[in-house]
């Protein structure tokens, strides 16, 4: 396979994981009122059972204000709630409502989701080599000089 076609087959799988992406968000507000980025917040928080916001925004990449605005829209809504730390009382930790684990034991993921539970899946072997693989074409697509 030459290098053009190689070019061609990166941007039809590249185009059609966005549409996919984009299909499924829109499902997922019709059906669930929530954004896809709400949907990655959720699956971080169910990850993880004592997260805080700060836990969030580093994993995130997040500034700590749009976590916050985004975790105040799912309390809105039923689907998180913040506590106190039973270890630690200057800590709010966050925890999924028993709605939003049945939903999300019920929602199939697309995008990054949906590769995360691939690779708990995967063995160590694989699994690095995927995520490096992924790494090298988020450098190309961001880094790398092109001449």
């Amino acid at each position: 396979m030459n290098q053009k076609e190689l070019g061609r087959d990166f941007l039809r799988i590249y185009w059609a994981i966005e549409k996919a992406q984009e299909d499924w968000s829109r499902d997922l507000e019709a059906q669930f009122g929530l954004t896809a980025k709400q949907y990655s917040l959720l699956r971080a928080i169910e990850r993880k059972a004592d997260i805080t916001t700060t836990d969030l925004t580093a994993l995130l990449g997040k500034a700590q204000p749009a976590i916050t605005q985004m975790l105040n829209r799912l309390e809105q809504n039923g689907f998180i709630r913040r506590e106190l730390s039973s270890k630690d009382r200057r800590r709010r930790e966050v925890r999924l409502t028993p709605k939003t684990a049945e939903m999300l034991s019920r929602v199939e993921p697309v995008g990054p989701s949906r590769v995360v539970q691939a690779l708990e899946l995967a063995n160590e072997r694989d699994g690095a080599e995927i995520v490096r693989a992924i790494e090298t074409v988020m450098h190309w697509m961001t880094k790398r000089k092109v001449k």
